[in-house]
């Protein structure tokens, strides 16, 4: 084969190995539903024997999550439970289960009570076949005194499985290899057990050779997750090096008719301008603000039922509020963002929908948008700004707090924003994507040239795989 074919090969070799790499995602599936009330019935194959798994819930209020898998054996016709096996585990972020507990009967031998701490992996998320883990034991046992174990797992086979209660597709069958070492003797055994995608176990072959196969089950509905309300600032987009936009924005509001907050910012780099009304609530309610006026003193502005207040104090009800009120100087701020020689503000901003009239009482909002919308001018460009968001509510139309967090909590090191070219955007489109890989491969191992001089990325003169590994790195941003 010619250098020029082998070239050939190695690029699209390349090219399919970025692409897998950067561009696929593939979810993992639920081999383990772990919803309190699951159940899994199992008949032996002589019909003798019967195991029930069920999840349940754990009255150990020391760990957040905690719940059991029990699993009890019953020989039929009897209605004698002959062993009871539990394990108290959680879900990890991931989809992992993790095992903190486990209490299993040994027939003869006694119970074994074993607590991980640190918890261990009791099912990963993802079981691609050759997988392989380790669950290790240390536990006292009545008649075989210490014992130490270790099952090892493996996934041996991707197959589909025919039960009693249905086939299923696409089974992870894991190997479970365990050795016991006793002060007596060394036990070995082996068992198998099938786990099918988004349904649990439905085979087990145990170390007797008495194969289990699922008869029924019953899996609960998860609970849909509730979306957390969230508040956050963000800098809007600009190119004017004189000024900075930010938007205080809220994300999955529900039942929203006011909000509250206070800004901090540095008063050496930036000066306060005003604050508006952003896309969230209707026009029309209240809004109270303080703003830079033409004269270059602040005043204090209050929007109420259509009409607009503005002066050094405004009425609102009975109150005369005033601007020292909502704009002010802070003497300590959290460590955090206390930087030397800097002189924090703050900005008090408040607002409401109007009312309805019909309901006769304030409008309340869902969904995403902006709350406020807050301009300043940049004083100082060669020194790092720091705008923090402490505190910040929202209620409903019956003035009760709604849960919020906020996502944002500090921004630093904020300059107006330019125009930035990324070196990796070797197409110039913009993005940093698929076609930038493309670009560099089809040019892989040939000299630079003015032509394709801007794949080679990080300029040492060669296009090779590492201006393919720096796209990579910048892979999914963009130019602004």
């Amino acid at each position: 084969m010619k250098f020029t074919s082998i070239m050939s090969c190695q690029k699209t070799f390349l090219i399919l190995f970025l692409i897998c790499c950067f561009t696929l995602t593939v979810s993992a599936a639920n081999y383990y539903p772990s919803e309190i009330g699951n159940t899994w019935v199992f008949l032996s194959a002589d019909g003798g024997e019967k195991l029930t798994y069920t999840v349940e819930t754990s009255e150990n209020p020391d760990i957040e999550g905690l719940i059991l898998l029990k699993i009890t054996h019953e020989v039929i016709g009897t209605g004698t439970i002959t062993g009871t096996d539990i394990y108290h585990i959680t879900v990890d972020n991931d989809g992992s289960l993790l095992l903190h507990q486990s209490i299993t009967d040994e027939g003869a031998l006694g119970i074994a009570d074993v607590t991980y701490d640190p918890p261990v992996v009791f099912f990963p998320a993802e079981l691609p076949r050759g997988h392989t883990w380790q669950i290790i034991v240390e536990t006292e046992l009545k008649l075989a005194g210490k014992v130490t174990g270790t099952s090892t797992i493996t996934v041996v086979e991707i197959e589909d499985v025919e039960t009693p209660a249905g086939v299923f597709k696409d089974c992870v069958k894991l190997e479970i290899k365990q050795k016991d070492i006793t002060p007596l003797i060394v036990l070995h055994k082996t068992s198998y057990q099938w786990l099918a995608p988004d349904i649990g176990p439905v085979k087990f072959h145990s170390d007797q050779d008495i194969v289990y196969e699922l008869q029924h089950y019953n899996l609960v509905e998860p609970e849909p997750e509730t979306s957390l309300m969230e508040v956050s600032i963000e800098q809007k987009p600009t190119k004017s090096a004189d000024s900075i936009k930010l938007g205080i924005e809220l994300n999955n509001g529900k039942d929203v008719s006011a909000y509250s907050g206070l800004v901090v910012f540095d008063a050496t780099v930036l000066k306060y301008i005003s604050a508006t009304t952003g896309d969230y609530l209707p026009s029309g309610g209240i809004f109270i603000r303080p703003f830079l006026d033409e004269d270059d003193t602040y005043k204090l502005s209050l929007d109420l039922s259509g009409i607009t207040q503005t002066g050094s104090t405004v009425n609102f009800g009975i109150q005369k509020l005033s601007v020292s009120d909502f704009l002010f100087q802070i003497p300590d701020v959290p460590p955090e963002i206390a930087l030397p020689n800097a002189e924090y503000w703050g900005i008090g901003i408040l607002g409401s929908a109007p009312i309805d009239s019909d309901q006769q009482l304030p409008v309340v909002t869902d969904g995403n948008g902006t709350l406020v919308a807050i301009t300043f001018e940049v004083i100082d460009s060669d020194k790092p700004a720091i705008i923090a968001l402490p505190e910040f509510s929202l209620s409903d139309a019956f003035d009760t707090n709604l849960p919020v967090t906020i996502k944002e909590t500090v921004i630093t090191d904020l300059v107006p924003l330019v125009d930035k070219k990324l070196s990796t955007d070797v197409n110039g489109d913009g993005k940093v994507n698929i076609l930038d890989l493309v670009r560099v491969a089809s040019f892989f191992g040939e000299p630079v040239t003015t032509e394709n001089a801007t794949v080679d990325v990080n300029g040492d003169g060669e296009i090779n795989i590492l201006d393919l590994v720096r796209i990579a790195q910048d892979f999914g941003k963009s130019d602004t």
